[in-house]
């Protein structure tokens, strides 16, 4: 081994004393110009005409998914997000 090499060493795995951070909750807090947005997607309103920025952010998120011509439908995800936080 050459002195400049250090030799590989093994991971201590952390030790986590709360169960509850064992899974990160990962939920992205739409705005209500989103979720709006959402909403009138999962209507089956076209949303193709809305803000670029809102519809990417859906995007991005995984709320909703743009498929041929720009026709942008709703996600399972973003069906249970409009479920629980629409009002």
């Amino acid at each position: 081994m050459s002195q400049h090499m250090t030799p590989n060493r093994a991971l201590k795995p952390l030790s986590i004393t709360d169960p509850s951070e064992k899974v990160a909750s990962f939920t992205t807090h739409l705005t209500a110009e989103q979720v709006e947005c959402l909403s009138r997607c999962a209507r089956g309103i076209s949303i193709r005409f809305d803000k670029s920025e809102v519809v990417d952010a859906l995007i991005t998120c995984g709320y909703a998914e743009q498929g041929v011509a720009s026709v942008v439908t709703v996600t399972a995800k973003g069906q249970e997000y409009i479920r629980t936080h629409a009002k």
